[in-house]
């Protein structure tokens, strides 16, 4: 029974499918309960975070000769969410190309709210995602499963820069970059402006980036 120490890149979803189980199995095992007590988005553990992974349970099913017997399985598929938005309006109906780090190339359009939804597959860990074509072609690189939880500097940066408030590296730090990110994303929500991340503006930051 494996406890698994989840690095940079690690998210619930690709480490519990990757052992053959539903995520929602896996983060409401028992052994996972302090785990949950510390994080409240199981989509976004840090690394250094344990997880617990059971061992897959053999079954045996009694089928009869001569007959046919239907197995479901219910675990995945992944799927990778991005709304893309342009000075806080939804880029709606727009073409873009999707290309995962395993090779797989995939198209599609965005729906009315900006929306790009698109099969994840558990090997891949980063993306490029493509807007337009030529010269105006715009190229935007994904990282996957590597959003830090929100209490976090780190997490409070990777969704800063997700929603175009934060230009610098996600290092951990809260220096002069993220204050300044968090005084433009104050500003924006109607929030006090202090270049803090106080729990008014972590509360806003996860609703305005989804989790």
């Amino acid at each position: 029974m494996p406890t698994i120490t989840l690095a940079q890149g690690d998210c619930l979803s690709s480490v519990a499918i990757r052992h053959g189980f539903a995520p929602e199995t896996v983060w409401e095992h028992g052994q996972n309960a302090e785990l949950r007590e510390r994080r409240i988005d199981p989509n976004a553990l840090l690394p250094g975070d344990r997880l617990f992974v059971p061992e897959i349970e053999e079954k045996q099913e009694p089928v009869a000769t001569d007959t046919v017997k239907r197995f479901k399985l219910s675990v995945g598929p992944l799927r990778l969410q991005v709304r893309l938005t342009r000075h806080g309006q939804p880029r709606a109906s727009e073409a873009y190309e999707l290309e995962y780090d395993d090779g797989t190339t995939l198209s599609g359009e965005t729906d009315g709210d900006g929306l790009v939804d698109q099969l994840l597959p558990i090997t891949a860990t980063a993306a490029i995602l493509r807007m337009g074509e030529g010269e105006t072609q715009e190229e935007y690189e994904l990282a996957l499963g590597h959003l830090d939880p929100h209490d976090q500097v780190s997490g409070v940066q990777g969704r800063l820069r997700g929603l175009g408030h934060y230009f610098g590296a996600v290092d951990g730090e809260l220096g002069p970059k993220t204050c300044a990110a968090l005084r433009r994303f104050q500003l924006a929500n109607s929030l006090e402006v202090t270049g803090a991340a106080d729990d008014a503006t972590i509360a806003a930051l996860r609703d305005a980036y989804g989790s």
